[in-house]
């Protein structure tokens, strides 16, 4: 099986967030996609099956080391650099096991993506949850049902970049969430908005750049600014860029790059 490991929602190596890409060849389990995730290590695993044999239409799965996940960004358009760039076929169409679509082409030297934008709702969050995040006086807090994601403003990036998680904590608290997305308005003109992503919740105590949670902040800060194309810039250690143009009221775009680190063949016999 064809593998590689992608650096996303970024041009250099050791940035962003890397993903690895499996090329399925044959059907394999559930059961041992797990265990290629689990070998990676890495927070999300993405696996493509071609589409009635089609080298631009692929069904696809996502893993994290511990657990299936519904959909995720990063992997997504870790396996559109593999397809697109590497392959070097114009566009790729996505479906996920959730019968999700999706889609990617290239744009240049980038990468433009077509997700889903998702809805969030007022949500009072537990003493517990804040504390472990050590959060005093959130702006606004918001609930995406169809991610399990939390989404919390606080005031100005200072406030983001101190967060210091105490994570045993948070595994204790009650709110039946899988990822809590902190962000900030920017205070500089290269971007619109911040952020930062912890999912302790299906083993990933902070992701470094997370694509599905922009397909909810999108939509919030949308309405906040009043813009629907926006820059935005996750502030993990590792960092990323996201170009966001809303499409519709259910559909955005994002711009972005990737950069392919390792290729090999990986034996699952």
């Amino acid at each position: 099986m064809k593998v590689f490991i992608v650096d996303a929602f970024t041009t250099e190596a050791f940035k962003g967030n890397p993903a690895a890409v499996c090329l399925l060849e044959n059907k394999i389990s559930e059961e041992k996609m797990q265990a290629i995730a689990n070998e990676f290590n890495l927070s999300e695993t993405i696996f493509l099956e071609k589409n009635n044999n089609n080298q631009t239409d692929y069904l696809v799965r996502y893993f994290t080391p511990t657990t299936e996940v519904v959909f995720c960004g990063h992997a997504t358009l870790a396996a559109a650099k593999v397809i697109l760039h590497h392959l070097g076929y114009p566009i790729v169409n996505f479906t996920t096991f959730h019968n999700l679509s999706l889609s990617a082409a290239s744009e240049g030297e980038n990468i433009s993506m077509k997700f889903p934008l998702y809805d969030a709702v007022d949500f009072i969050p537990s003493k517990e949850l804040l504390a472990a995040f050590g959060i005093l006086n959130p702006i606004s807090v918001k609930f995406a049902k169809d991610l399990d994601m939390l989404v919390i403003e606080v005031a100005g990036k200072a406030a983001l970049l101190n967060i210091k998680p105490d994570f045993a904590k948070a595994l204790q608290t009650n709110d039946a969430i899988k990822e809590l997305v902190v962000t900030s308005k920017s205070e500089d003109k290269e971007y619109d908005f911040y952020s930062r992503c912890f999912c302790p919740w299906i083993g990933i105590n902070e992701d470094p750049v997370t694509g599905a949670a922009h397909s909810v902040l999108a939509k919030y800060w949308s309405s906040v600014l009043g813009k629907r194309e926006m820059m935005a810039y996750q502030s993990s250690k590792r960092g990323g860029f996201l170009k966001l143009k809303i499409l519709s009221e259910t559909e955005l775009e994002v711009v972005s790059n990737a950069k392919i680190v390792v290729e090999g063949t990986m034996s699952i016999n």
